[in-house]
């Protein structure tokens, strides 16, 4: 008889842990698609949890964007709580930076990390918005 109510214990913990997970990440909760407004956007990839190294990287690369003139409208992207943004545009690690053009196309993306100080590279950022900008005019 113990047995059984350690297995009946043992599995009541995991369905109220993964239950709370489900919240917490928003598993259950339906997930809008972007708006783009018909814009060029810059998709800012990030995370919220993680080891003290990475929220170090994490956390640099948030400053990075916060003093950042930014150029074009710039969405953040939580991967811990939207996974299936993730999967749709073939994010494998974070920070990553992915630029869409008006129609929402890819156009340039950055995948790996220029430093852990200065994760991004916001100066080809510039370069391929103002390129975006050049060939919209030029149509």
């Amino acid at each position: 008889m113990n047995r059984k109510v350690l297995w009946i214990f043992f599995f009541a913990s995991l369905v109220l842990t993964l239950s709370l997970k489900a919240v917490q990440l928003g598993w259950l909760t339906p997930h809008p698609p972007l708006e783009l407004d018909g814009q060029p956007a810059l998709l800012f990839f990030n995370k919220s949890r993680g080891c003290e190294c990475e929220m170090l990287v994490y956390g640099n690369a948030n400053d990075q964007l916060e003093i950042w003139d930014s150029l074009v409208h710039v969405i953040h992207i939580d991967l811990d709580r939207r996974p299936d943004l993730a999967q749709h545009y073939d994010i494998i690690r974070a920070p990553s930076l992915v630029l869409l053009n008006a129609a929402g196309q890819v156009v340039w993306r950055q995948d790996e990390g220029v430093s852990d100080e200065v994760p991004l590279d916001l100066e080809q950022v510039e370069v391929q918005v103002e390129a975006l900008e050049v060939g919209t005019h030029n149509e």
